[in-house]
C-alpha cells in the first residue's frame, strides 16, 4: 500500500509557504509522495480572476521541480467544471488501483467548518484520511462536530503568506524573494502576471 498525500488548492500562485506544509506533513505522517493538485474550478471561491490553468500548471511544475517526494495530477484542469473534492478522490482510487493507494487528503483547519457545504463530506472522509492542519486553537463549529472524530489535525509551522498576499505585492512592486520559488518570480515576470 502506497501512502500518498493529496494536497489540492487553485496555486495562484504557489508559493514557499505550500511547500513548507507538503514538505512538514510528508514527514510527520511519513508519506511516500506528496501529489499536488491544481482546481480547475474551486466550489467555494470566487474564480472570476483565476490564472489560466496551463501557467499555474507551470508554475506548480516549476516550484516542485527536482523534488522526488512531490509531483502534480492535473486530472482536475483535465476534467470540465467544478472541482469537487470527492470526485478527484474517486477517479485516484480508479486511476492508480495497482499502487493500492492509501489518500492522505490535506485541508486547512478553518476548511473543517465548511466541510458541511462540500459534495458527499462523509465519502470523502470514508475514502481518504483527511489531514487538517493549521496552528494550535482552532474552534470548531457546531455543524463540524459530527466529522472531527475522523479528521487529524496536525499542527505546522505556518509562514503569514497566501497567494493573495504574493499577487497584491507582485501589483504593487514589493519584492517576493523567498516568498515564491526564483523559477516561479521568473515566469510570472516572463509572462506579465498579476499585474
Amino acid at each position: 500500500m502506497k501512502k500518498i498525500g493529496l494536497f489540492g488548492g487553485t496555486f495562484d500562485p504557489i508559493h514557499n509557504g505550500h511547500l513548507i506544509i507538503a514538505e512538514y506533513l510528508r514527514v510527520e505522517l511519513d508519506l511516500e509522495e506528496i501529489w499536488f493538485i491544481p482546481a480547475r474550478i474551486h466550489p467555494l471561491k470566487n474564480n472570476t480572476d483565476i490564472t489560466s490553468a496551463e501557467d499555474r500548471l507551470n508554475m506548480l511544475k516549476l516550484a516542485i521541480d527536482g523534488d522526488q517526494h512531490f509531483r502534480i495530477d492535473d486530472l482536475e484542469l483535465r476534467r470540465e467544471g467544478i472541482s469537487y473534492t470527492i470526485d478527484t478522490i474517486d477517479a485516484l482510487h480508479e486511476n492508480y488501483r495497482h499502487l493500492s493507494p492509501e489518500f492522505y487528503f490535506f485541508i486547512g483547519m478553518d476548511n473543517v467548518n465548511e466541510l458541511h457545504q462540500w459534495k458527499e463530506p462523509k465519502q470523502i472522509l470514508t475514502k481518504s484520511k483527511v489531514v487538517a492542519f493549521g496552528r494550535p486553537g482552532f474552534t470548531p463549529h457546531e455543524k463540524a462536530k459530527e466529522f472531527l472524530p475522523y479528521i487529524r489535525f496536525v499542527h505546522v509551522p505556518l509562514l503569514e503568506i497566501s497567494s493573495t498576499f504574493v499577487r497584491k505585492r507582485i501589483r504593487e512592486g514589493l519584492s517576493v524573494r523567498y516568498i515564491i520559488a526564483d523559477s516561479v518570480f521568473k515566469y510570472i515576470q516572463e509572462k506579465q502576471l498579476y499585474r
